[in-house]
């Protein structure tokens, strides 16, 4: 019964570290990146934004990754629909601090 207890509390701990270090990353982003804010994107804007080609753009809605509003032949997209997009496709590092390439005599190694 102990092992479970403490299993539990060791699961709970990590959780709560996950949420304390997303809460520390959202405090550490620029004010015009904060959820907060409410943005509006056309087609031309989120392309610029994120780079991307209008067929590429077009894939994204047609497949369903990327939300967004039409009125008439126009487009358009909330910065919720990116984050959520963002966060869907979103991969965490998987190198080890000490397993990053050091760099010595103006290359990495």
């Amino acid at each position: 019964m102990a092992k479970t207890t403490d299993l539990k509390t060791l699961c709970e701990r990590e959780l709560l570290e996950k949420i304390l270090c997303i809460v520390e990353r959202q405090e550490k982003l620029p004010p015009s990146i904060q959820k907060d804010e409410h943005c509006l994107y056309d087609n031309k804007s989120l392309m610029e934004k994120l780079n991307i080609k209008d067929k590429y753009l077009k894939k994204l809605r047609d497949n369903g990754y990327l939300g967004y509003s039409r009125e008439g032949d126009k487009y358009w997209y909330t910065q919720e629909d990116v984050d959520r997009f963002l966060r869907r496709f979103h991969y965490e590092a998987f190198a080890v601090e000490n397993e990053l390439p050091k760099k010595e005599g103006g290359g990495y190694v």
